[in-house]
């Protein structure tokens, strides 16, 4: 493993996100990976849980634990698929302009896309009537699981994606919620991901935040990339190495300074003729992809 920064400290467990992890500590990053629940090191759960279950609970876990090792720093979470759906889900139930994570990177998050071709969105009809037949499910049997899943979670993924919105069971919109926060999201789309996150369920999640520095890219051929990325290679593939993972770098050292706290940052801004863009240690939490 390349020399850190000396003051970064180091968690990886979560296989999905380890390499680009890996890749942004070496540039300085303070970097927790973790597996939600039923994945990687942690345990599978005796009972069933869904997206929300982790949102409330999982996230709610791991914020305590940076924020106790990191304070007054605020971490930003880079998400792939689930892993971004599920800081999105916990966003969307907390008070307006949520101040405890400095940025937000989604890659391949989604839960509502409707523009698949009819097939696909048949596969997720038909896999949603089967998987009230297992508690859990093999990512052999539903290729939008990684590792064993909770047959509850991926039903509630088909649902959503069926119905076109995110919303719980009693009625609430995650989306319109989502319309409260206003923290800086950057959004990628993988244009051969035609299956579990197509780009226009990408972009709606984006378009559901109050941010004005949100920005939406689609990584396909025709923007300039090297290809037409698929879910997993928009992460984890030698092309993604070359210019996803720098792209997520620059961006993130563009906001930097925001993971200070804000009273430490409007402080530091104050500061006659200072741009405040690095400081001295700098905090990113990455889930698992789910």
């Amino acid at each position: 493993m390349p020399s850190p920064h000396p003051v970064a400290r180091h968690l990886f467990q979560s296989a999905q996100l380890y390499p680009a992890g890996r890749h942004l500590a070496a540039l300085g990053w303070q970097c927790w990976l973790f597996d939600w629940r039923g994945h990687g090191s942690s345990a599978m759960p005796r009972h069933p849980y869904n997206f929300e279950t982790i949102a409330g609970q999982d996230v709610v876990a791991i914020l305590r634990a940076v924020e106790e090792e990191c304070a007054p720093q605020r971490p930003f979470w880079l998400g792939h698929s689930g892993g971004g759906l599920i800081a999105s889900l916990w966003l969307a139930r907390q008070g307006a302009d949520c101040s405890r994570l400095a940025g937000l990177l989604l890659l391949a998050a989604q839960a509502s896309s409707t523009g698949r071709p009819w097939w696909p969105q048949w596969q997720i009809r038909l896999m949603s009537m089967l998987l009230p037949l297992r508690q859990q499910i093999s990512p052999r049997w539903a290729t939008v699981a990684s590792e064993a899943e909770s047959s509850l979670l991926l039903r509630q993924w088909c649902r959503w994606n069926l119905r076109g919105a995110i919303r719980s069971a009693d009625g609430f919109d995650y989306q319109a919620a989502l319309g409260q926060q206003s923290l800086p999201v950057l959004a990628l789309a993988g244009g051969g991901d035609c299956f579990i996150s197509p780009p226009d369920g990408c972009r709606h999640l984006l378009q559901s935040f109050a941010s004005h520095d949100k920005r939406f890219v689609l990584c396909d051929r025709a923007h300039g990339f090297l290809e037409d990325y698929s879910h997993d290679r928009l992460l984890l593939s030698k092309n993604a190495k070359n210019e996803i993972w720098p792209l997520l770098a620059n961006w993130l050292e563009q906001h930097a300074a925001l993971s200070r706290a804000p009273a430490q940052a409007a402080a530091r801004q104050h500061q006659a003729g200072e741009q405040a863009t690095r400081p001295g240690s700098r905090l990113l939490s990455n889930f698992d992809s789910g």
